[in-house]
């Protein structure tokens, strides 16, 4: 299956501009495109390769050129040759892989240079072998089905919720070109709201000052030079960032010869207890969440975008049905979505990768029914029994943290999601409220509240969403409605899933008129309800509940109506906060 973009696409350099808006530099090479390719049972190199893939799409997809499925006992073999300018070699490298799935071996000229294991994380390493003429070898196992490394929603038996795994390679892979003489390793911009400023740490190779210069719409406003920790005065030119504003700021970061670009916004994000509840605010006024989960699945490109475009495109389409955030679900995306996001003004709720052994079919199943509660500290009933595992998810989960920690659209964190691999939840909560920045968490989205977290939240789907307050945390609807509606020539699959079915647009109008129109309306006014995501922003595979169809080329309810019934959601609570 294609999607609307799949045509457009220069195999030959399909992402050619910076992929970290975060932390780059001028002087990069892409290796993305063409690399030779082979799948073998063994792990040895190849000297000969019978296969050419596209990356970073994996070899699962329709964009990489392979298209077949991979066994736990497969090796894959890349091979990049790729040739550099004298000037590119007067300094060393920073080879960066935005994700490869699961273990990864990396040679280059012939030198070793390292190892990852995870799936999703972005990884790098310092290369000082570079010549003229060079040769990338990366070597990939996957096992999809690993109790240790996080996979989201990739099944070997797809289906349902369930989609087709991606291996190897499927994020950017470039080369950054650093002064030898010194280099700036990593960067922590920190925003102050209240005092306007901005702090700059992070890892760097010497104590030498450095030169900050911050620019807005291309105009410089400030030029400064300050010591590693200080802080810069930015009250002249202090604007908040918001869904209505979505003021940023470029930053170029000089040390010596070095330089990285990155961008920032000032916001404040919290939860206040008004009377009895506690509701969502940000720049010190009530907001509240009307959001969608997205899955960051393409039928062309697996896990991964087929293009910008196709980014941007997903984004603009949900703010102009009236929507202020997405639920990144269960997947970490490209630096250029959390900047689309960013720049766009949607708040976005970032879940920490899930993993561990397969989950009880029954489990699964009949919670959404009957609601009952499973202690996590008897982690192999909820997929954990692992120590291994336990302690990989952590590692992960404090990766994720740091990697992400730079977007300003990033407000909320889900650590657990419906008891999928959950353990001790209290305990992996204060460790990820404490290296987070205190961000709000929520610990245990769905099912088996453990009375943690910054959120009492809740999935209810099969009917109308009725809820009650605990009175101690921010009432959160974290899933609902996944109302399925086919659209003839749109479909992935002659199966079906969904949790309510409509034959046309005018039945499923009617039915998100309801939910958005009364019942959410009413959860506002006599529960508190702060949040929603509604399932989902499109169709995934066999999931046909999105608003827009697998492909992007239809979307499905009317825009207008979608984007009124938003607007009267923003305008009900903030009315029903003002009157408490």
């Amino acid at each position: 299956m294609k999607s609307i973009f799949t045509d457009t696409i220069n195999l030959e350099n399909p992402f050619p501009f910076h992929p970290n808006p975060y932390f780059r530099r001028e002087s990069f090479l892409s290796l993305d495109g063409y690399w030779d390719f082979d799948i073998t049972k063994t792990k040895e190199p190849l000297s000969n390769y019978t296969k050419r893939i596209v990356v970073p799409f994996s070899p699962e997809t329709p964009l990489s050129q392979i298209e077949t499925h991979i066994e736990k006992d497969d090796w894959m073999h890349y091979r990049k040759k790729f040739t550099l300018s004298k000037v590119q070699l007067e300094g060393i490298g920073r080879l960066v892989f935005a994700a490869v799935d699961q273990e990864c071996f990396v040679y280059l000229n012939g030198e070793y240079l390292g190892e990852h294991r995870s799936g999703y994380s972005t990884f790098e390493f310092e290369v000082t072998n570079l010549r003229e003429e060079n040769e990338l070898i990366v070597i990939v196992r996957d096992d999809t089905d690993s109790e240790i490394y996080p996979r989201g929603k990739q099944s070997n038996t797809p289906g349902g919720i369930w989609y087709h795994p991606t291996s190897g390679i499927w994020g950017d892979v470039y080369l950054e070109f650093v002064p030898s003489s010194g280099k700036i390793e990593k960067l922590d911009i920190s925003t102050d709201y209240k005092n306007r400023k901005i702090s700059i740490n992070g890892v760097f190779t010497n104590k030498s000052p450095l030169i900050v210069e911050i620019f807005k719409d291309n105009l410089k406003l400030i030029s400064t030079q300050i010591g590693i920790g200080e802080s810069v005065d930015c009250s002249s030119f202090f604007e908040a960032w918001s869904p209505d504003n979505p003021a940023l700021f470029d930053i170029r970061i000089s040390q010596g010869k070095d330089s990285v670009w990155s961008v920032f916004g000032f916001k404040l994000f919290e939860r206040k207890q008004v009377g009895k509840n506690h509701y969502l605010f940000l720049n010190e006024k009530p907001i509240f969440l009307s959001s969608l989960l997205d899955q960051g699945y393409w039928p062309d490109g697996g896990l991964t975008a087929p293009c910008y475009e196709a980014i941007s495109h997903d984004i603009d389409t949900i703010k102009n049905a009236g929507f202020n955030s997405l639920r990144k679900h269960i997947k970490i995306e490209s630096m250029c979505w959390y900047y689309e996001c960013d720049k766009k003004g949607v708040i976005v709720i970032q879940d920490i990768m899930n993993s561990g052994s397969k989950y009880s079919w029954w489990l699964i199943h009949l919670r959404p029914f009957i609601n009952f509660d499973v202690n996590d500290n008897d982690n192999k009933i909820l997929g954990r029994g692992s120590k291994e595992s336990m302690e990989q998810f952590e590692k992960d989960m404090f990766v994720t943290l740091e990697q992400l920690s730079q977007p300003t659209c990033i407000c909320v964190w889900t650590l657990f999601n419906e008891g999928w691999g959950q353990f001790r939840a209290p305990e992996m909560f204060e460790k990820m409220k404490t290296a987070s920045g205190n961000k709000l968490i929520d610990a245990t989205s769905g099912w088996y509240d453990k009375g943690v977290g910054d959120f009492n939240s809740r999935h209810i789907y099969f009917r109308a969403p009725k809820m009650k307050s605990d009175s101690q945390r921010v009432l959160f609807l974290s899933e609902f409605g996944g109302y399925s509606m086919p659209i003839e020539h749109h479909t992935y699959s002659k199966k079906s899933f969904g949790y309510a079915s409509y034959k046309d647009n005018s039945a499923l109008n009617k039915a998100l008129k309801k939910v958005y129109g009364v019942d959410l309306i009413k959860a506002i006014k006599e529960a508190g309800l702060s949040a929603c995501v509604y399932t989902q922003i499109s169709d995934v595979e066999e999931e046909i509940n999105g608003l827009m169809t697998y492909d992007r080329a239809v979307f499905k309810p009317d825009v207008e109506m979608l984007r009124s019934l938003n607007s009267d959601l923003y305008k009900v609570y903030c009315e029903t906060i003002e009157k408490i």
